[in-house]
């Protein structure tokens, strides 16, 4: 467990190796592949039958559903996400991140509590807890209305 430090996601193992990574290799290599904006590799990450909820929206499942949400979500001109605490208990993996995304030149950051379930090396629940007034309020053109 890494508790208190801020921690940059840094590729901790190749794709190949998920099946027999623990759970928290699992996560921090998948805050890896956003911190790159590798779209690919974070796909590879989610099972089949994913279910990914930002608690503010409504719930999504499965991965082509999921996927497509991802992808549409920017567009990010960079991104990187820093842990700063991680913890797990079985296949449960908790992370405490703030997110930095540059969105057509402008920086947004925001603070996240991650709840990830691995299973089989694979991502199969995913939910993200943040306030999504704060993170609207930091888009471009947010100040405009």
């Amino acid at each position: 467990m890494l508790h208190g430090l801020t921690v940059l996601c840094q590729d901790v193992l190749m794709l190949n190796e998920l099946p027999s990574a623990t759970p928290i290799q699992v996560v921090l290599a998948f805050c890896s592949a956003w911190s790159r904006l590798d779209l690919d590799a974070v796909a590879a990450m989610l099972a089949a039958d994913i279910e990914y909820h930002n608690i503010p929206l409504d719930p999504l499942s499965g991965k082509p559903q999921v996927e497509r949400y991802l992808r549409n979500a920017g567009p990010f001109d960079a991104c990187r996400w820093d842990v700063v605490s991680i913890a797990a208990e079985g296949n449960k993996v908790l992370t405490e991140r703030a997110d930095h995304l540059v969105v057509r030149g402008k920086a947004i950051t925001f603070p996240v509590m991650g709840i990830f379930e691995v299973e089989d090396g694979l991502i199969r629940r995913w939910r993200d807890y943040f306030d999504l007034a704060s993170y609207r309020a930091q888009w471009p053109g947010a100040d405009e209305s």
